[in-house]
């Protein structure tokens, strides 16, 4: 079985020249090639790509110059987003043909920076759903909880990396993608700040909230791995310019509820979140605990919802057309259910997800980060109904563009993921990183 790695335990390798970074892709391949079958998390390989990615990352480093700390890691690349000569079939299988010229804005940048593209992960249909249950491909499985979900949209992307065949990948995020299966699969991930990272080249599914989210083993490699993923770019409608991406301290105040708020949340996974706060204090970041006035985060999710399902009916419109029967169960339902909708419907549904801006502003008050279980659920069987609201804690910092991470808490024994959620102000995503990748580290010892 391959040995899991992060960007920097590979880097030391590699390094060292102990270990290169085409023994690292074959060693990788060859595991794929023994479990994927039963685990469908990638969907498509570029092997040879690969390996001769591979072995140009040897020759740099063999002549002491690397493109950066991400040089010869493995990316695995959710399968909305273009890599060059794959098929991108967001997830559908009437997409199988649909061959992507030319790289992601995203990905060209990562490949550039020498991370080595393995390959397309599985992902929940059309990013809609946060299970990663596929007809068509397969259901994707957790790794690290063998039965149980593997989280989604993004669940091949977080399941990659805990299984080993990836130091880092690339998601999507419209109302928790990234963070939900980074939480069930005990990793670590970024939502950034609206237009930091390019969309282009990506399958969308509700323009008003994507995103273009990275996740990683740790924190500290998404850190690093962030300010060579974001860039501005022109042909991006969304895109924002941002300063340098800088390492950053350890914010000094942070704000939690009190209590539960917004949605039901499973009582473990409340007291996990407790210690987690503890954690963090102790690490020097005063935390500010607030009442919080009773709401309703699943009636954002759902005005959410109804966007999406109008923007799927514009995104797949020849294929709504020509074949409904090949659309997916719950895909198909939402778009009849949007088709229904009137104007009035649509504008008093944005309305509704604008006044979750006031409410995420309000919670975080003056401190620099606010904190929030990452799901209220912990991963369930893979053959459960999908409970409505895993995406209620995460749907906040979509609709505002603010930065939000999910780095994993500790697991006892017996104990499944669940993640600490952290949510920063518009830009300030490295502050975000920095508070994940200490209090990783520190529940880590």
């Amino acid at each position: 079985m391959n040995t899991p790695l992060d960007i920097r335990s590979l880097a030391a390798r590699l390094a060292t020249r102990s270990w290169s970074a085409f023994e690292h892709v074959r060693a990788t391949l060859d595991d794929i090639a023994a479990r994927n079958a039963t685990r469908n998390i990638y969907t498509r390989l570029d092997q040879a790509g690969a390996l001769a990615a591979a072995r140009a990352s040897d020759a740099r480093r063999a002549a002491g110059a690397p493109l950066s700390a991400l040089d010869g890691a493995i990316l695995a690349v959710k399968d909305n987003i273009d890599v060059a000569g794959l098929p991108t079939t967001a997830g559908l299988g009437f997409r199988r043909e649909r061959v992507a010229r030319a790289d992601a804005f995203v990905v060209a940048r990562l490949r550039a920076a020498g991370a080595i593209v393995l390959g397309k992960v599985n992902m929940h249909a059309a990013a809609f759903g946060a299970t990663s249950r596929n007809a068509d491909f397969g259901d994707c499985a957790n790794p690290r909880h063998p039965g149980l979900v593997a989280g989604g949209s993004s669940g091949g992307s977080a399941a990659a990396l805990a299984a080993g065949w990836a130091q880092l990948a690339l998601g999507t995020d419209t109302m928790g993608s990234v963070r939900i299966p980074a939480s069930y699969c005990g990793v670590a991930a970024i939502k950034p700040s609206a237009g930091m990272i390019s969309c282009s080249g990506v399958v969308p599914l509700c323009a008003r909230l994507d995103h273009v989210g990275l996740l990683a083993r740790d924190a500290r490699d998404l850190a690093l791995a962030l300010p060579l993923a974001a860039g501005f770019d022109a042909a991006d409608a969304a895109a924002r310019r941002f300063g340098p991406q800088a390492p950053l301290a350890v914010p000094s105040t942070a704000r939690a509820p009190r209590a539960p708020v917004g949605t039901d949340v499973e009582p473990g996974i409340w007291a996990r979140f407790e210690a987690a706060l503890q954690t963090i204090e102790r690490l020097g970041c005063v935390v500010e605990r607030f009442d919080a006035p009773p709401c309703d985060l699943g009636r954002l999710r759902r005005a959410g919802l109804l966007l999406t399902g109008a923007e799927m009916l514009v995104i797949y419109a020849t294929e709504w057309r020509e074949a409904r029967a090949a659309f997916p169960h719950a895909m198909a339902a939402t778009m009849t259910w949007a088709e229904g909708k009137s104007a009035h419907d649509m504008a008093r549904a944005l309305t509704l997800m604008a006044s979750g801006i006031p409410l995420e502003r309000n919670w975080l008050g003056h401190a620099q980060c606010l904190l929030l279980p990452t799901s209220p659920l912990l991963p369930f069987a893979s053959e459960a109904p999908a409970p409505a609201n895993q995406a209620d804690l995460t749907v906040l910092p979509n609709i505002s563009g603010t930065p939000a991470a999910s780095v994993p808490m500790p697991c006892a024994a017996g104990e499944l993921s669940a993640g600490l959620q952290i949510i920063g102000r518009e830009g300030d995503d490295m502050a975000v990183l920095a508070l994940a990748a200490a209090y990783q580290s520190a529940s880590a010892g």
